[in-house]
């Protein structure tokens, strides 16, 4: 990660809840690297603040942990039993990522601008 990426990621970090353990974890490491000069690589970040969610939050995963490793053939029964509120929480979370992922490869991504044409 070069210093950019490194203070989008503290300030991403920094607008998560402010009880978040992980947040203030993340946040604070990403504020050591700053200072330090050190680059990482972004999966570095997606790596140590799963384990870290993993080990900090209540035990409990995170909805959207759920999602990602739930297999493709249990998805609709998944998704089916999720809350609107917990839906609405992993779509914003799938943007984010896709938007993170545009972003770090400098590119532009076609389907953001797309609209559905309805007649």
């Amino acid at each position: 990660m070069n210093k950019e990426q490194i203070k989008k990621a503290m300030d991403q970090a920094s607008k998560m809840d402010s009880n978040d353990k992980v947040a203030e974890i993340m946040t604070e490491w990403y504020t050591a690297l700053g200072k330090q000069g050190v680059a990482i690589q972004p999966k570095a970040s997606t790596i140590l603040g799963t384990i870290l969610a993993k080990h900090l939050n209540d035990g409990e995963p995170d909805v959207f942990d759920k999602y990602m490793n739930t297999k493709a053939g249990e998805m609709e029964g998944f998704w089916q039993s999720l809350s609107n509120e917990e839906k609405a929480y992993v779509e914003k979370r799938r943007q984010e990522m896709r938007d993170e992922w545009y972003a770090n490869r400098g590119i532009e991504d076609s389907q953001a601008k797309r609209t559905l044409l309805k007649g």
